[in-house]
């Protein structure tokens, strides 16, 4: 049995853009602790019927509508990422954003870019414990993906 080739989370990596011309820089905001990358896919569906036998239980046919890709994550609020946050958060707007994945482009190296909104913005905190954030981004439109070079 061939034991499963695996990435470690440091690999990963979503990365901000800072809106620059004509030279925009990216950067990881730090504290992020987790990552979910989710492509979400609206569907209709359609009873198809049996034709030789119309008492049998149909078949449902499912058609694909639309698609989505959003970037989610949380982590501790660190104190230099905090304005890149709240900033996006209180302006609103489209940022340039990458998901960067640290392999060669052999390995699945490479990252998804596009334009992007924040979609869901949430700072908590408890006593005892540091100061959290948690975040939805959503991609407007379709990303590209890009392989390492």
């Amino acid at each position: 049995m061939a034991q499963a080739v695996s990435i470690k989370y440091g690999l990963i990596a979503l990365m901000l853009g800072d809106g620059a011309s004509p030279t925009e820089v990216f950067a990881a905001p730090c504290g992020v602790t987790s990552l979910t990358v989710t492509t979400n896919v609206e569907t209709n569906t359609t009873n198809l019927p049996d034709c030789d036998d119309p008492d049998l239980a149909s078949w449902l046919a499912i058609d694909e509508i639309s698609r989505q890709k959003q970037v989610s994550g949380s982590g501790v609020l660190d104190q230099n990422a905090a304005e890149t946050w709240r900033e996006w958060d209180l302006a609103g707007g489209p940022k340039n954003v990458r998901v960067y994945t640290n392999l060669s482009a052999g390995a699945g190296g490479g990252h998804l870019a596009g334009s992007a909104l924040l979609t869901a913005y949430e700072e908590t905190g408890e006593r005892g414990q540091r100061w959290q954030n948690s975040f939805t981004i959503t991609f407007d439109g379709k990303p590209v993906w890009v392989p390492a070079v």
